[in-house]
Formats: structure tokens, sequence, C-alpha cells
């Protein structure tokens, strides 16, 4: 009978020892996944950082108001890194971070995330300095076509030498250095007028999406112009030599790398009707000028629907037709009052809009109006600028080429 007893004992023991741990591998499970979850929800934060930090427009005020998909880009510069951003895996992440709403992130984390953030941003950078592309022109020729990624130096092979003048023209929204009219009319003009080197930057591969894509992108592609303006610096081009001319989006573009370069070392920017949305309503722009951003700024403006509402920012602004609002001869886009401000740059090398009294029209208007010379007129072979400063204005028609004749 004790016998049986111990027998029956010893089983029960065998049980209870089974099922501790049965029980215990259970709670190392658990225990395990919750460490591994807590990882993945770490390194879900840790990504989101390194996007808060990397991610983002020309300046912290338009980012709220200007939403944008940057997935394509950013899963570009994931590839590179070697990471994943499959569905699976996000909706994983997304079940955690509800279960750890919580967590804080430590000094280790915020150090993990600064190189994560140094990686992406140099992925971002490499994807502008090589999808950005310079076209080099000399004697109404191109002679080579780069990017900043090439190992060669950029005026290697162009004909352009150390201490000629040089141009830089840079397009707008939805144009690009090799089929729209106005540039390669523009190349012509400055090839007759000026000489020396012709450099037109294309990055139309990013304007030929929407504009809000675009705008978002504006610090990023005034960085690769700016670097290439300091790269032809360090070759033997020198900033006094060079004109810069822009249009539209490209307008600010010069304008903003003149900006960065300051002490009005450029010898001349000219732009055409710089945009306005977007940049109207940035806090830092409505407070910026640029008359430091050359030894002499020319802005024609055009319209207010596409162009800037703030005229007041150059050395020279000039109000084109209705105090700078529209033109009478705006069609249809690309034609409108915004796209016929190059038209009338170019057909200036040769025709004369010339300077007037302000328009009864445009009497509320309360910039400081600019004493000119007799004659005086709009565009590039100007030559007296240094002596003008302030508003001007200048009528135009509604046939071309435009101008309107004065009986001097």
């Amino acid at each position: 009978m004790s016998r049986s007893a111990t027998i029956i004992g010893f089983c029960v023991l065998l049980l209870a020892l089974e099922s501790c741990a049965i029980s215990g591998r259970r709670v190392s499970e658990l225990f395990k996944t919750r460490i591994d979850n807590r990882v993945l929800w770490r390194h879900h934060r840790l990504r989101q950082l390194r996007e808060l930090t990397t991610l983002g427009g020309p300046t912290s005020q338009s980012k709220s108001a200007l939403p944008d998909n940057d997935d394509q880009l950013q899963s570009f510069a994931e590839s590179q890194n070697g990471t994943t951003s499959g569905s699976s895996k996000q909706s994983a992440e997304e079940s955690e971070s509800a279960e750890y709403p919580e967590m804080v992130l430590s000094e280790s984390d915020l150090a993990e995330a600064g190189v994560g953030q140094h990686r992406l941003i140099m992925n971002r950078r490499e994807i502008y300095e090589q999808n950005i592309v310079f076209r080099f022109y000399h004697g109404g020729q191109l002679t080579k076509t780069t990017s900043l990624n090439q190992k060669t130096a950029l005026i290697s092979d162009s004909q352009c030498t150390p201490g000629e003048k040089y141009a830089i023209i840079v397009h707008g929204w939805h144009e690009n250095c090799y089929e729209t009219p106005w540039i390669t009319e523009l190349e012509k003009n400055l090839n007759t007028f000026r000489g020396g080197c012709i450099i037109c930057m294309d990055y139309s591969i990013f304007s030929n999406n929407g504009y809000t894509y675009l705008f978002r992108r504006f610090n990023d592609i005034s960085e690769v112009l700016l670097k290439f303006m300091r790269t032809m610096q360090y070759e033997g081009m020198m900033f006094e030599n060079l004109y810069m001319f822009g249009f539209s989006f490209g307008g600010q573009l010069v304008l903003d790398a003149g900006n960065q370069i300051g002490s009005s070392m450029i010898e001349a920017i000219d732009t055409c009707d710089m945009a306005g949305p977007g940049f109207d309503q940035d806090r830092f722009f409505k407070n910026v000028n640029f008359r430091y951003a050359a030894k002499n700024v020319q802005c024609i403006h055009t319209s207010t629907d596409k162009g800037t509402k703030l005229m007041n920012k150059c050395h020279q602004d000039w109000r084109m037709g209705l105090c700078g609002f529209k033109q009478p001869a705006a069609g249809k886009p690309p034609f409108g009052s915004h796209g016929l401000c190059p038209i009338f740059y170019n057909l200036a090398f040769t025709v004369d809009f010339l300077a007037e009294s302000k328009p009864s029209e445009c009497n509320l208007l309360r910039d400081p109006f600019a004493a000119y010379p007799i004659g005086y007129k709009m565009g590039y072979t100007e030559n007296r600028k240094a002596t003008v400063r302030g508003e001007l204005y200048a009528q135009t028609t509604n046939q071309y080429p435009y101008n309107m004749f004065h009986n001097l």
C-alpha cells in the first residue's frame, strides 16, 4: 500500500515539474516577444526621428502648409541603406506602437538616429547631385553635359577657360534646358552680346512634377546650384565675371544662391517674374532682399498670379504692363502674363522697353520710384544700371514686339 502511494506521489511530482517547465517556456517566449516588440518599436521611433529631421521643404514655416508625398524619394534613399519598407513590417510596427506609446528615447537612441540621419542626408544629396544636369555651351555649340557626381573637373572638355566671362541660366517649373524656346533664344543672345561660357542648369527631373512637389525641394536644388558655383570658382571661374538669369522658380533659385554667396561678389543677376506661390507666404522670404546677391540685381515683374506680389527686393524692380500685375498680350499658358516675361527679356536685346513715369492706375503703390536717365530701358544691354535704384515702369502692348513706342 505504501509502495503504491509512493509511486502515485512520484507521478504527481513529475506532472507538476512538467507543467512548471511548460509554463516557464511560455513565460520566456512571452518575455522574448515583448523584448522583440520593444526593439521593433524603438527602431520605429528612431526612423520617425530620422525622417522628421531629414525630410522637409525650403523653410520650417511652410512645411505644415504644404503636405506632399515623399514616398518615392524616401524609398530610394532607404534602398541605398539596405532597409525595407514593406507593408507587413509597417503594420507590425503600427500595432506595436499602440502597445508602447510612452517609450522615451535615450541618448544612445539619439546618437544612433544622428548616424542614420547623416546617412539619409548623404543619400539625398547624391540623388540631386546625380540628377541635376549642367549643359555647357561655347561659341553657340553644346560642348559638354555633366553633373556634380562626375569625377572630372566641371570645365574640362567644355572649352570654358578660367578667367573668362560666363553665364548661368536656370529655367522654371515644367521647363528644361533643351526644349524650352526662350532658353534657346537667350543662349543665342548671350552668345552674341556677351560671349564666353554659357551654362544651363537642368533640374527638369524634379520640375516636371507638381508645383508643391517642386517647392518642397527648393533647398535641395539650390544647394546643388550653390555647390556648382563654388566648384566653378575653385576651378578658376571668377564670380566677378558671372552673370545669372532665372525665370519663375529659377529666379528664386539664382537669387537664393546669390544671397548665399553674398557681399555683392557676382557681376549681375537678372530675373523674370520670380515665382510667388509658396514664397510670398513664407516669413523669411517676406523679410529678405536680394540687393547683396550681386553687384546689380534687376528683377522684371509681369504677373501676380504666378509671379511674386513682393516687387521691392532688387536694385531695379521693373513693373511691366499694368503695374506688373498683368500684360495686355496675355493669352493661354505658356503665354500668359507670367510666361511673357522671358519673351520680353529676349526681345529687349534688340527692341526698347523704355522706363516711363508711374501710370495713374499705379499711384496707390508706395515703393520708392526710381530716378532714371532719358532712354533708360529694361534688359541686359542697358549699361547705366549702377545709377538707378528703385521701382520702374514700362508699358507693353498686345501686339508683337509688345514694346510701347516713345518719341524721345
